[in-house]
């Protein structure tokens, strides 16, 4: 990289993201020493919400974002069960009994697990291909893929100079593909999988993104309705959707880390660009249809400066995160920090930025969000709309890779990852010489491209001797891994034949469960008198969401979003900075003025380069639209 400099630059706008995102760098000798990521806009869902019935918050809140409905009206469900009477709050899970005065129908509790995961691995597929890739692999010579990064920025191997049919780098070869010309195929295909996810969860959904079939008490879905037909047409498709992420999507994510070491955890003593704090949080997501209410995606926290706790069902999540004298749980220990934030303090919450017994860790700028009762924006404060959700005063990463590193599915700390489910069996082979990467399970034009390239030796010992740890593709890896682990528990484990390499799955998964089941989807119970406050919480594509709420005789008196973005890009308070932040701090920083190539072949006009940042902001999979709610 050339014309490295001395200064402050903004990346403005971080590209391929939802919303409007910059970041604010200073460099010394060509390294970033300080960041400010900030969300731009300030849009008021909390504030109209207010006097509206607790049921609307579940429509309105899908609206916060394009991108993110789903979870938003899920977590909008979950607090409406927990101030109706459904939940003890947090997550609701099963009612055990037709007795029982807590948790929801099982049918209910599938059809939302089911609607919910559908988000995900439409989300994730679209992260890596559609947002993600294109600042790795550099597209096709022409519009729309052009403009693109100049030829250095990208590994030799997937360049478009000289590939494709003709070596133009425009049509990609399919009878003799290289890796390029094999992910390029893929992207294309990807587009269709992505769909295939929305049709799926229409299914149960009425209509996705934007769902029809979360409301308090279960699901719309009609209790008495005859679901055969709809389970079998979501298994069909959700195992095509299973079948491409183990043939095409987690290999790929896995071996993009092979040709950029630079940011990866193989490099700087397991710490590669893009790093951040190591310090994660989840709220758990997924229970299990059963009376102890496992979480498929365990709760919890993990790494320095907390209290490092699992939660790992309902019982756990009840004593560790909703009772209140837990010294684990969310009053004692979540607040919002706003000290570098674009608000002030509403004059009637001004008691509650102030430490208390109950509130041990509020401060004169920071609050539990269930205290607060109004949003107040102030232009002329701070340096984003972005709050800074806290754990113990502490800022903390979320999302896929924090999810599986609080689960203890996806190691951080430089161990192979031998616990992602179905991971070892799935994709190596003994072929009588030692374990091997099973490249029968692999696309064959992706094993073609490898080939073609010179790669095949050289991923296959990556993968085979890959570790978790912190680094940019270490976020990437973990949200195709995920994908892999829900797939699974979607449709069923999956199984292979040694000697034929084909893979099937078991009938063992949440589909699977909703067919067999029976009776009712939704429960009604009377409406609350008086004021009452709680939460919903559960894990969106992007990370930790919770929806905060009170209500007096049904009508939103309070509400507040805690949303994973905004963990993510929350800006500094004290000494300590937000994830992405703290993730930019310590890479390189080029600001060569011939980034771009257009889509004629010539250099665009000079502008400032980041594209350090942009790759490690981009790894967040942030979504500004919902941070700036």
């Amino acid at each position: 990289m050339t014309n490295r400099a001395n200064g402050t630059y903004e990346v403005d706008p971080i590209s391929r993201i939802e919303g409007h995102l910059g970041v604010k760098v200073t460099t010394t000798d060509g390294v970033i020493t300080d960041a400010k990521a900030h969300g731009n806009l300030w849009r008021g869902f909390e504030n109209f919400l207010l006097g509206r019935d607790i049921n609307d918050a579940i429509t309105y809140t899908q609206r916060i974002c394009g991108v993110c409905p789903v979870p938003h009206g899920l977590t909008a469900t979950h607090a409406a069960d927990t101030v109706l009477g459904y939940s003890k709050g947090h997550i609701t899970f099963m009612q055990e009994s037709p007795t029982d005065p807590w948790g929801i129908p099982k049918k209910a509790l599938l059809i939302r697990n089911l609607v919910l995961s559908a988000e995900y691995l439409m989300s994730s597929i679209t992260h890596f291909y559609h947002l993600a890739a294109p600042s790795y692999v550099q597209g096709p010579a022409m519009p729309p893929w052009t403009p693109y990064f100049n030829d250095s920025y990208y590994a030799s191997q997937l360049r478009s100079a000289g590939k494709g049919v003709g070596g133009g780098g425009a049509v990609p070869n399919v009878g003799a593909p290289q890796l390029w010309d094999a992910v390029i195929l893929s992207y294309v295909k990807a587009l269709k999988i992505r769909r295939l996810t929305f049709e799926a969860g229409a299914l149960f959904a009425g209509r996705m993104p934007m769902t029809s079939c979360f409301v308090a008490g279960g699901v719309t879905n009609d209790g008495a309705e005859s679901l055969a037909a709809r389970c079998t047409k979501f298994e069909s498709l959700i195992r095509e959707v299973g079948l491409f992420i183990i043939n095409e999507y987690v290999p790929i994510a896995l071996a993009l880390g092979a040709l950029y070491p630079a940011f990866d955890n193989t490099a700087n003593g397991g710490a590669g660009h893009g790093a951040g704090l190591g310090r994660f949080l989840s709220w758990g997501a997924f229970p299990a249809a059963t009376a102890a209410g496992a979480l498929t995606l365990p709760g919890g926290v993990k790494g320095t400066g907390v209290t490092e706790f699992t939660v790992l069902n309902k019982a756990e999540v009840i004593s560790k995160f909703v009772t209140e004298s837990a010294a684990t749980s969310v009053p004692k220990n979540l607040t919002e920090d706003i000290s570098n934030s674009r608000y002030e303090i509403y004059a009637d919450d001004a008691a509650a930025y102030a430490s208390s017994t109950s509130r041990p860790n509020a401060t004169a700028t920071a609050s539990y969000p269930g205290d607060i009762t109004r949003t107040q924006p102030k232009r002329s404060s701070g340096y984003s709309y972005a709050k800074g959700p806290r754990w113990q005063g502490k800022p903390c990463e979320v999302g896929p890779l924090a999810r599986l590193a609080v689960a203890g599915i996806y190691p951080v700390n430089g161990t192979t990852l031998t616990t992602i489910p179905g991971y070892v069996s799935i994709f190596t082979h003994d072929f009588g010489s030692g374990l091997a990467l099973d490249t029968r399970v692999i696309a064959p034009a992706i094993v073609a491209g490898l080939a073609a390239d010179g790669l095949v030796a050289a991923v296959q010992t990556y993968i085979l001797t890959l570790k978790g740890g912190l680094s940019t593709m270490d976020r990437l890896r973990a949200r195709a891994l995920e994908s892999l682990v829900l797939v699974q528990a979607m449709v069923g484990s999956v199984t292979k034949d040694g000697p034929t390499g084909a893979l099937s799955f078991a009938n063992d998964g949440w589909i699977h469960d909703l067919s067999t089941t029976t009776g009712l989807t939704w429960r009604n119970k009377a409406l609350p008198v008086g004021t009452v406050q709680g939460w919903g919480a559960t894990e969106a594509p992007r990370g930790a969401l919770m929806h905060q709420a009170k209500i007096t005789n049904g009508k939103i008196v309070a509400y507040q979003c805690i949303v994973p973005t905004t963990w993510n890009i929350s800006p500094k308070s004290g000494s300590d900075y937000g994830p992405m932040e703290a993730a930019v701090i310590g890479a390189p920083f080029d600001d060569d003025t011939k980034v771009f190539v257009k889509a004629n072949g010539t250099n665009s006009a000079p502008t400032q380069g980041g594209v350090e940042v942009l790759r490690i902001a981009q790894s967040f999979d942030p979504c500004i639209a919902c941070a700036v709610h």
